[in-house]
């Protein structure tokens, strides 16, 4: 694994997570966990220059959310997946 991207992907208004996902990529879609979600306003205030989301956590401002989560405007999220088995036909 390479190191850590961070990219911004467009999405329509009142996506579920596990759709927002699939933008990225259809195997995101397909094994669906959760998403790991904290706000964009939220990070920039608590982070203090370090790129990591401790703070946030520390805050209790980074939650974990299902399938049925609408994506918000600001979401930063890590979506958790597993696509081990064959796709379906």
């Amino acid at each position: 694994a390479g190191p850590k991207e961070v990219r911004a992907w467009t999405i329509q208004k009142g996506t579920l997570a596990p759709q927002a996902a699939g933008v990225i990529h259809t195997d995101f879609e397909r094994g669906f966990i959760k998403a790991e979600v904290a706000n964009f306003d939220d990070f920039k205030a608590l982070h203090n220059g370090q790129a990591s989301m401790a703070k946030v956590k520390e805050a209790g401002k980074y939650k974990q959310e299902g399938k049925m989560y609408v994506m918000q405007e600001g979401d930063i999220v890590v979506f958790m997946h597993n696509t081990t088995a064959a796709k379906k036909k």
